[in-house]
């Protein structure tokens, strides 16, 4: 089963208001891009701006960020379900994995297109799910790297049972390439929010793609 997953990146809480809105009626979930303008050279909607943010979706916020453990403390008291570090960026990550756990949510590990899956191995027996960055991370509308799909191929066959999340230029034209590959989650933010009729997208993302 094939799930589409819109990201929000946004600045202000209004922002995020209206992006949940469009899209909240045809999804089961929806990822919070969350940048701190030092692991990445962009800086997005902050934890102490999210904290009215409800719906009933499940809630991923992706982190790219330098203090991790800061931001999983903040998402975590906001409730959210999953969260998503970087490999890149993070320095404790067994404590992070036993922390979220701890709390009953859900933990998974980044990785950059020039990281090699070696990078992960070793935790990926504590994972929830895995999330291969399909361009570099910072800003929305970059251009898919299909040379990743051999890293999301490599990876299903290590972990079959495994939740592999793809993130970047994921579009209706390439969507069943990463599909193909491996992955059985997809998210997409300009591929989604581009578009006017959300749920008309979104529905055929899911076509494409079953």
């Amino acid at each position: 089963m094939i799930e589409i997953v819109p990201a929000i990146l946004v600045k202000t809480p209004e922002e995020l208001k209206q992006k949940l809105k469009e899209v909240e009626p045809y999804v089961n979930r929806v990822q919070i891009d969350i940048m701190d303008g030092k692991f990445v050279p962009n800086k997005t909607i902050q934890p102490e701006e999210i904290k009215s943010f409800k719906t009933n979706l499940i809630k991923e916020a992706h982190l790219m960020v330098e203090d991790n453990e800061k931001y999983v403390n903040d998402f975590l008291k906001m409730g959210f379900d999953m969260i998503i570090i970087h490999i890149e960026s993070c320095k404790n990550v067994e404590k992070i994995i036993k922390k979220v756990k701890g709390q009953g949510k859900k933990v998974a590990l980044a990785i950059n297109p020039p990281t090699p899956l070696s990078a992960i191995k070793k935790y990926l027996d504590d994972l929830d799910m895995v999330l291969i960055m399909t361009v570099n991370p910072g800003f929305s509308g970059q251009g898919f790297i299909p040379e990743v799909s051999f890293k999301i191929k490599e990876l299903r066959q290590m972990k079959k049972d495994l939740d592999i999340e793809v993130d970047g230029g994921i579009k209706i034209e390439n969507a069943k390439i990463v599909v193909e590959a491996g992955a059985n989650i997809l998210v997409s933010a300009s591929g989604i929010y581009n578009f006017e009729n959300k749920k008309e997208i979104i529905e055929k993302f899911k076509q494409l793609t079953t």
